[in-house]
Order: structure tokens, then sequence, then C-alpha cells
């Protein structure tokens, strides 16, 4: 039985990895950050070879201060962004080297064709996934229909964990089924390939790669690899999944009713879901889990916290400069020197937190942030603050329409994410959603999943339910103030309010357009 396994999560802007035993307790990290580049206003990409390189890097990190020796390590498994792809040719290269991001928008120009084509309840039904553009089978189709050399000369659609898994030596290329689920492309029926979609879009059959599963044995670590991540030669490459699928795992989300609310880059309120109901649940993402037969819904929050991290770059910019100086984190100084400096409701300045557009229940891809109730008065201390309590009060506006869709879930809420590491923001989220809360002994709950299906593979657990119990510890439940949940109530009827009410004059499109 192996005594180590490597759990890593290549996400929207950073690649991280850790060595942990078989309880789930660290012994080493790696982390590596890649920029997200805009080269036009509604195009997000990374470089693929780069992201690829800082995760070898994050790796060798990982087992160079975990002090283990590299033999006893016997598995590796990926939790990966999803719904963002690449283009590989016949040579397994990546065309023009770069990641088309779920962020990026360029497939707007082309939703009406494509819901012409097959209309959005249609592809809901089939896949468990909404009609919007930042699902993959759109750009898919912006590739088709806008570059149709590229389009030409590409081998196969590769989401980020084919491409990692295959860079790390898998024998083959091959989708893992719950992590494609996301694509938009899958049917949840099958848990194979759509051929309707496929017909309808005229996507070549050929260039999705075989379908596999969450915990397969895909290959081994080869020489090169291993000089590149510290590995030995033969470690075990296990498929992994999809970044929210194994962070709802990590957070114990293996059943029916089991909740979990990741506040990362991308934000997400997970229910466990053995039989769901397709056709009643429109509008929310429904994607298999690893633990296939049972289905997670979801209700997505596009930009996510990372609205806090531009609040970081571009509010607090000299404050990171302090926090290097200082050798803290640049959050945890953000937190002390504003966040516990303004009051919950942040003195009347509320934060609309859609960066990148609004998810589930808006899907708006126009929908802009915004900064609501500044006076004379406010401080950067309100600012800061609100768009913690924005972020947060996003959230609770999916909470509220998940439930009136009927969906049943468990009295505690698991935070998971960059969130949960931050003791006022959890206060505010037990405030903000009048629940009780309770966080994780490791926050960074998607490597835990991928360490869980790492360990499966190894014969160590027998199957998730097992690994989840084994390696998942819970921490403290915090509860709401029933003081500040008032406050907050009426913080949310503003939030939604500002929306709803300049939505309804169009206000989002005319700034799209000023801002074309």
């Amino acid at each position: 039985m192996s005594k180590y396994v490597v759990g890593v999560d290549v996400g929207t802007t950073g690649s991280k990895a850790m060595v942990l035993d078989l309880q789930g307790n660290i012994y080493g990290k790696g982390y590596r950050e890649y920029a997200l580049n805009y080269p036009n206003p509604d195009w997000v990409e990374v470089g693929a070879n780069f992201l690829l390189g800082v995760t070898f890097e994050a790796v060798k990190e990982a087992v160079e201060t975990s002090g283990v020796d590299k033999n006893d390590i016997e598995a590796i498994s990926f939790s990966v962004n999803r719904s963002s792809f690449c283009l590989v040719d016949e040579d397994y290269n990546v065309i023009d080297d770069k990641f088309y991001v779920w962020l990026d928008s360029r497939s707007e120009e082309l939703m009406a064709e494509i819901n012409e084509k097959i209309g959005p309840e249609r592809r809901n039904e089939i896949t468990g996934m909404p009609g919007g553009n930042i699902f993959a089978i759109t750009k898919y189709y912006w590739v088709k229909e806008k570059q149709p050399e590229t389009y030409a000369k590409t081998k196969y659609f590769s989401t980020v964990g084919s491409f990692v898994q295959y860079a790390f030596g898998a024998d083959e290329f091959t989708v893992e089924v719950s992590d494609g689920t996301v694509s938009g492309l899958i049917d949840v029926n099958t848990l194979d390939w759509s051929q309707e979609i496929m017909e309808a879009l005229d996507f070549d059959p050929a260039k999705f790669p075989k379908l596999c599963k969450a915990c397969d044995v895909v290959g081994t670590i080869k020489e090169d690899v291993a000089e590149k991540t510290g590995l030995a030669v033969g470690t075990k490459i296990v498929a992994g999944s999809g970044d929210q699928q194994l962070s709802a795992m990590g957070a114990g989300v293996v059943e029916d009713g089991a909740v979990s609310l990741t506040i990362g880059t991308f934000g997400l309120l997970a229910i466990g879901l053995a039989k769901p109901d397709f056709k009643a649940l429109t509008g929310m993402m429904i994607p298999s889990t690893p633990n296939i037969g049972v289905f997670q819904v979801e209700g997505p929050q596009v930009s996510g916290a990372t609205c806090y991290r531009w609040c970081r770059d571009t509010l607090c910019a000299e404050d990171v400069k302090e926090a290097e100086e200082k050798g803290v984190d640049p959050y945890i100084l953000m937190s002390e020197k504003y966040v516990d400096q303004s009051v919950p409701g942040s003195h009347g300045v509320v934060f609309y937190s859609a960066l990148f557009g609004s998810g589930y229940p808006t899907w708006d891809t126009n929908a802009t942030g915004m900064f609501l109730g500044l006076r004379s008065t406010s401080t950067k201390a309100d600012m800061v603050r609100s768009v913690m309590e924005g972020i947060t009060l996003e959230s609770r506006h999916i909470l509220e329409n998940v439930l009136s869709a009927g969906v049943q879930m468990n009295d505690i809420i698991t935070v998971t994410g960059g969130a949960s590491k931050s003791p006022q923001w959890c206060q505010i989220i037990a405030d903000v959603m009048n629940r009780k809360i309770r966080t994780l002994d490791v926050p960074d709950a998607a490597i835990i999943g991928a360490a869980g299906l790492a360990a499966i593979a190894t014969g160590a657990y027998g199957d998730l339910k097992e690994a989840v119990e084994g390696m998942v510890r819970f921490g403290d439940i915090i509860e709401p103030i029933p003081e500040n949940v008032e406050v907050y109530n009426k913080v949310f009827d503003v939030y939604k309010n500002a929306y709803y009410g300049l939505k309804s004059t169009d206000v989002f499109t005319k700034l799209a357009e000023l801002n074309k």
C-alpha cells in the first residue's frame, strides 16, 4: 500500500500541488501563478506551454519540500479548471500555444446562430448545462466558423485535464467524463459525447477524444517528466476531474443533500443529487460527479473571488508591496487594515460582483461590477469590505434561487476556496447566508479531492465515500450573528434591485457598447 500521493489543482490563474499521506495530512506544497491574456476585450487566454511548465515546477516544489522519499509517492492526480480547452494537432502540439479560458466570451456573437441550430433548452436537457457562452461547446463552434483553417488542422479539442495528463505521461489522449460534462457536449443520460448536438452544429466527431473515468490509471511517469517534477519513474498517473467536482468531494459532497460553497476564482454552490430533474432545474449546471450515478447541482458564480483579486491589484497595490516587505499574505494584511476597520454593510457601500459578467440565475454576459452608495465619507476600508460582501451576496442570490427550484439540502454549508482561509470572510458568509457554515482543516478542497482519487487508484480506499471519510477533516462550525443578518437582509435587497433595475433599462448593454 502506498504511503503518499500528490494532488494537483490546475486552476484558472495558477497551479498548486501538495504531497499528502493517506489521511489527508500535508507534507509538501508548491504553487506558481500564470497571467490571463486578453488579446481582445471579450477574449481570455493563457499560454498552454507556460501553464504546463509552471505545473511541473509546482509539483517539483511540493515533492522537494515534503521531505519524503519520492519512491514512496505512488500516484498523482489532477483537479483542473473546467470548460477551458486547447487545440492539439496531429503531433499533439498545442495550436497557437494557448488555452481558451472558460471566462472567454468571444462566442457571444454566434450565440443566436447556435441557438437557432439547437436551442438552449434542448442543450440543457441533453447535457445538464445552461445555454451560456462560458461553456466550451460555444467556443468550439466559434473556432469552426471563424477560423476554419485552425479547425481543419485540429486533431482534438482538449480539456485542461487531457492536455496535462498526456503531458505528464498518459498512454493515450483521453477526456475524463465528469470533467468533460461541463463542456456542454456530453449527454448526461449516456455519459458519452452527444451525437445530436454534434450533428446540429456540424462538428466532426473524430475531434473529440475517447472518454475515461476518474480514478482510471492512464499512464506512469517517464524519465523526462521525472526530471521535471521530482517524481519517481513509474509513479501512477490517475485520471482526475473538474475542480468544482473535486472541491465538492474534498468538502464531503458525495451523497444526496450534502452542500458546499466554493468562493475562489470561480464561485460555486454545489449540492449532491442522485436523481436530478434536469427539466425542472433549468439554468443550473448539473455535471456528473466522479461518483458516477450521482450528479452535482451547481449554482455558478462566474466572477467569484476574482473580484477580490482585482481589488488587491487595483485598490491595494501599495499594500501588496507592504505585504511583500513584511513577508505576509497581502490578503491577510488587507483584512487587518481594511475589512476589520469597516462594519457589516460597509457604511452603505455595496459592490456588485460581476467583473466577468454574472452566472446563475441571471446568466448575463454584459453585467458589470459596480460600487453603489459611495459618499464623501466612504473610505477605502468600506470599499474593500464591500467587495468581500458583494461576492458573498451573489452567493446568496444563487442559494435563494436553488432553494426556490425545490432542491433539498443539508443545514450546514461547508465553505471551501480562498474565502475559507479568512475568519472575517467566513463570518460574513454565515451572516449573509443566515446559515451555519463550517470550514475544512485543509481549505484546498480540490487538492484533497484529487489526492483522494489518487489514493483510490492505489487501492488505499474502495470508493469516493471511503476516501472522503479517510481524508477530509472538518473545522469549527460558525454561527450567524443575528444583528448582522438583519443588516445583510437589507443590503441584499439593494444588491438584487441594483442589478434588475439597471437590466430593465438596458444599462448593461449600453455599457458593453461603450466598452467596444
